[in-house]
């Protein structure tokens, strides 16, 4: 019988050990249709989108890039027309959800995967007191509508980023943004506001 006791663990936002042998034949499988995918061209819109709506936990419409790497799939849930450029990365051990209409840059990590700080509770020892790997934690990623993630961004778990905003380049985002809002920076911070037309056009008239 599979124990999947560290699977749940996981997906409940638990400390689970890290090895886990169930998650890494998790992985391994997801990787074998993964590299499938990432063998279709990217011109091949429709065989990709039947593959991406196998593979990941829900795909409503638009591109995904490859080369594309996660380590589940099943935990990734995109909107409607996402554009997501080549070199994304997804720890996906929670779910990373990014919402209608926002656009992902090359090399943008979501990264839903930790270790506690404490180096005792992070250490994974045997009887005998060897460590012999690491306790690990997931948090999920929430990325809202026509959001823009710049190139190279870390995008760390537990993080929301609300609707509208954008991350700027090279980017370490390890708390919430909020919407409307050009965020930039390590870590990432709020830069100013972005004026609806509306503001702009009021603001001129005046």
């Amino acid at each position: 019988m599979v124990d999947t006791t560290g699977y749940d663990r996981m997906r409940r936002g638990e400390v689970y050990p890290n090895p886990d042998f169930h998650l890494i034949e998790m992985q391994a499988e997801a990787r074998k249709k993964l590299d499938r995918l990432n063998a279709v061209p990217n011109s091949d819109m429709f065989n990709r989108t039947v593959m991406l709506r196998d593979q990941l936990g829900s795909f409503g419409g638009g591109m995904v890039m490859s080369p594309v790497t996660w380590e589940y799939g099943r935990h990734i849930h995109i909107g409607e027309g996402v554009f997501i450029n080549f070199e994304c990365v997804f720890l996906d051990g929670a779910d990373v959800r990014i919402g209608n209409g926002s656009v992902i840059a090359p090399r943008v990590q979501f990264l839903t995967a930790g270790h506690p700080i404490d180096p005792e509770e992070r250490a994974l020892r045997d009887e005998a007191g060897r460590i012999v790997g690491g306790n690990a934690i997931n948090r999920p990623i929430t990325i809202g509508e026509n959001v823009w993630i710049g190139a190279n961004v870390l995008i760390m778990g537990g993080v929301s980023i609300g609707d509208g905003s954008t991350i700027g380049a090279g980017s370490v985002v390890t708390r919430d943004v909020p919407g409307g809002v050009v965020a930039a920076g390590n870590p990432c911070r709020v830069i100013r506001t972005i004026a609806s037309k509306d503001n702009v056009k009021r603001s001129r008239a005046a």
